[in-house]
């Protein structure tokens, strides 16, 4: 294999706002000069046009590199190869062959063969998370909690052998149903979703909603410092309103901290070995007041075969945030992802 000066790969990162691409090399760290984040998700139509981008960037930066990896915001294939549903961009495209469009696209243009992988972002940011410069390298099996545009989670679990696993038996806990009587629909096609009430964009809208309430909200930092009308909140004001102690704004997070903690309780329950690890943009932007909200539930619920007197010391060691910026997390798994596969 030729392997580029410096250990440094070119990975992707295909959210649903944002397509990111850079090169990382094997210990997490990534080229400042080659990292490039756009708001283009939204301009890609089609199938074709996505694999375009990936393979004219792969063409530019990607050198003499054999393999490389899209982390993806939606269901993947269990070989890594296909995209199920690339649920915040190309919603009604079903089961996308990316791995084999790029590879083939590849070989015609330039003549060289290329093995491409596809990974979920939820293990993309447990990956990341678990490496050398993420929040938890000493750690064994972790379980990441994407907050951002949607909300998304799945585990990793580092073998005796060095490798990586992934169970699936907890993925996609974001589009778990918790409210049977929600009749908004998810971007995943269902109803009840908890990410209809957990991510970042959800609780951005819950909140311009009770903000209708001149009563509660005339209360509110974001109504007597920045004079936000309902409708103008984002997630940033959020963000900086929960960091500034803001009563009204910290009830509208306790609220989405309920399910979450539920969901986390569900992790211990069948991974006992788990550590969770919070991360994606509205996770690490509201930072401590959220960590500290579903700290303070999952103490409230208990967690079955924790003694009470052991509760408080397991929540503080094993409920976390994310170390790695919501920015470059997911190139950051993408790498350690390849780096397994440089492996064998």
């Amino acid at each position: 294999m030729n392997i580029p000066e410096n250990n440094w790969r070119l990975v992707f990162d295909a959210g649903g706002t944002n397509i990111r691409f850079g090169l990382v090399n094997d210990k997490g760290a990534i080229d400042p000069l080659s990292l490039k984040s756009a708001k283009i998700a939204k301009n890609i139509s089609t199938r074709e046009e996505f694999c375009d981008l990936i393979v004219n960037t792969a063409k530019n930066l990607g050198g003499k590199q054999e393999r490389y990896v899209i982390s993806i915001a939606g269901p993947i294939s269990s070989d890594n190869k296909i995209i199920r549903k690339y649920t915040n961009v190309l919603k009604d495209d079903l089961d996308i062959p990316i791995a084999k469009m790029v590879e083939e696209r590849l070989k015609r243009d330039t003549g060289r063969e290329v093995e491409v992988f596809v990974i979920k972002d939820a293990v993309a940011a447990s990956l990341a998370e678990m490496g050398p410069a993420g929040a938890v390298p000493d750690r064994d099996e972790v379980f990441s909690f994407i907050l951002g545009t949607g909300t998304g989670g799945a585990p990793c679990i580092r073998e005796k052998n060095g490798l990586f696993s992934f169970p699936e038996s907890l993925a996609d806990l974001g589009h778990y149903q918790v409210d049977i009587f929600n009749t908004e629909i998810c971007n995943c096609g269902g109803r009840g979703c908890v990410e209809l009430q957990t991510s970042g964009s959800a609780i951005a809208r819950n909140t311009n909603k009770i903000a209708e309430d001149e009563r509660s909200y005339s209360q509110s930092l974001l109504y007597s410092e920045k004079n936000l009308k309902p409708g103008s909140i984002t997630g940033e004001d959020i963000a900086w309103a929960a960091t500034a102690g803001d009563a009204f704004t910290v009830e509208i997070l306790r609220q989405a901290a309920r399910p979450l903690a539920a969901l986390i309780r569900n992790v211990f329950t069948s991974h006992p070995a788990m550590t969770v690890v919070f991360t994606g943009g509205f996770a690490l932007g509201v930072g401590e007041p959220l960590l500290l909200l579903v700290r303070d539930c999952l103490r409230n619920i208990g967690i079955p075969f924790i003694s009470k007197g052991d509760l408080n010391g397991f929540i503080e060691k094993r409920v976390m945030l994310g170390k790695i910026p919501s920015e470059q997390t997911n190139l950051v798994g993408a790498r350690m992802f390849l780096l397994q596969k440089e492996s064998f």
